[in-house]
């Protein structure tokens, strides 16, 4: 069976198990058949003699002539005999020569020329004396035959209505598993061609075939829409980390070339720091979304008080930041949450340090917590330069950033915080929205239970 395919496997097993059936009902028809056919005659051959019996004698006492009754009826042979049982009127049956046996009131079966009949006889008799018998006579083996012909015929068209039914089956199965031809068929063209814009495309259908199809569809569109982000992942990292290098590079090349003074290899020096913190930074980050992307991050959730958190990465976003933006405050105090205060950190000062990177001619950001039943809200408004509504969809993916060049420019920004954001929200069972308008600012809220986990 293993050699077989599976079209193949299943209509021999559907085939067998139809033999199977089929023989085992037939069995029991059979019996079954047999068994009735046998009380029928039984009750056939009694019920004839009896009934003669009724009429040679008659209600009223008086016999009747035994000539007048006809002595065949429903494969039962009559025959009445005298005394001295000598036949007196009836038939006896083709192919019986032997002499009878006679037998009052007994049902009994009997062998004559090898086929097997029912016999039954009844005595009628006169002032206490025996003046006739009647006995009753029917064929077991030509009913029996008869039904074997039934029977017979039943088995070849069973067998006709089996064969009929394999290659029906094998017809529809083979249609069914047109689309599973097309999927291998299709998976075999990716593979050889590497073109993960290929799909099955066998239109709609309610089977659980067509369901397959559709959900190797799906697959597919996350699989290129998965290596699309890889090769865009690549490309974009290599971008950010040419530029430090290409400093890096030049100025050393300038330290070893024209830095005549001590000022001079001071400032490449200074130049080659931030650029290497700038790499290292970006790796950090590299490596972090690697780890997101694996699932290895270890979370731990524990009771955290957000209010104050959020307090303290205010200050420090305070501290940092340019004095002419005003950083306005409304924390509800005592919110807590069960939260990883690591990353619920990280989620903070994300989004306070995006806002002030594309603050842009504003001068006012608004970080509010609250909470709202089992809901904890926090946002964060700035009156900046906005994002148009095409490139809102686009914020959340790595590397991308409003401003066009994509570079890290002055806010010296890579385009990572808010993927991270995204990830961080989703940790936490949560999610993070934004409302922008271009040249009014941005709101960015982040939503999440008090119990996340």
């Amino acid at each position: 069976m293993k050699g077989l395919s599976i079209r193949l496997r299943v209509t021999v097993w559907y085939t067998v198990v139809m033999i199977i059936i089929s023989a085992a009902v037939l069995f029991a028809v059979d019996s079954f058949s047999r068994n009735m056919l046998e009380k029928n005659m039984e009750h056939r051959v009694t019920y004839a003699v009896n009934e003669m019996t009724k009429r040679v004698y008659g209600r009223d006492g008086r016999m009747r002539p035994v000539r007048d009754f006809e002595l065949y009826e429903q494969g039962v042979y009559m025959m009445i005999y005298d005394n001295s049982r000598g036949l007196i009127n009836g038939m006896v049956p083709f192919g019986i020569s032997d002499a009878f046996e006679f037998s009052d009131n007994e049902l009994r079966v009997t062998e004559y020329g090898g086929n097997r009949y029912y016999e039954y006889d009844r005595a009628i008799r006169v002032q206490g004396r025996e003046a006739y018998w009647i006995k009753g006579i029917i064929s077991i083996s030509e009913e029996l035959n008869a039904a074997g012909t039934s029977m017979r015929n039943n088995i070849i068209l069973s067998v006709i209505l089996i064969l009929i039914a394999a290659v029906g089956g094998y017809i529809i199965i083979s249609r069914a598993f047109v689309p599973v031809k097309l999927i291998r068929k299709t998976a075999k063209e990716i593979s050889e061609s590497r073109d993960l814009s290929r799909r099955i495309g066998i239109g709609e259908g309610k089977d659980e075939i067509y369901a397959l199809a559709k959900t190797f569809d799906e697959m597919l569109d996350k699989l290129e829409k998965s290596f699309n982000q890889e090769k865009q992942f690549t490309s974009d990292a290599s971008h950010e980390l040419r530029t430090p290098i290409s400093v890096i590079l030049s100025e050393c090349e300038y330290a070893e070339e024209c830095a005549k003074t001590a000022e001079d290899y001071k400032e490449s020096i200074e130049s080659v720091k931030r650029q290497a913190n700038r790499m290292s930074k970006l790796v950090s980050e590299l490596l972090t979304i690697s780890r997101m992307d694996k699932n290895t991050i270890r979370t731990n959730f524990e009771e955290i008080d957000l209010s104050e958190l959020l307090s303290f990465v205010c200050d420090e976003q305070t501290e940092i930041h340019e004095e002419n933006v005003a950083l306005i405050r409304n924390i509800r105090s005592g919110v807590t949450a069960s939260a990883d205060r690591l990353l619920i950190t990280r989620l903070f000062i994300n989004l306070i340090s995006n806002a002030y990177q594309y603050i842009g001619d504003g001068n006012k950001i608004e970080v509010t917590l609250a909470e709202e039943n089992e809901d904890i809200i926090f946002s964060v408004k700035d009156n900046g330069i906005g994002i148009a509504k095409e490139q809102l969809p686009k914020i959340w993916d790595r590397f991308y950033q409003v401003d066009v060049s994509r570079t890290a420019g002055e806010n010296n920004s890579m385009g990572l915080g808010l993927s991270m954001v995204k990830w961080i929200a989703q940790c936490h069972n949560g999610r993070v929205t934004v409302e922008s308008e271009p040249g009014k600012g941005s709101v960015f809220t982040f939503l999440m239970r008090r119990y996340a986990n």
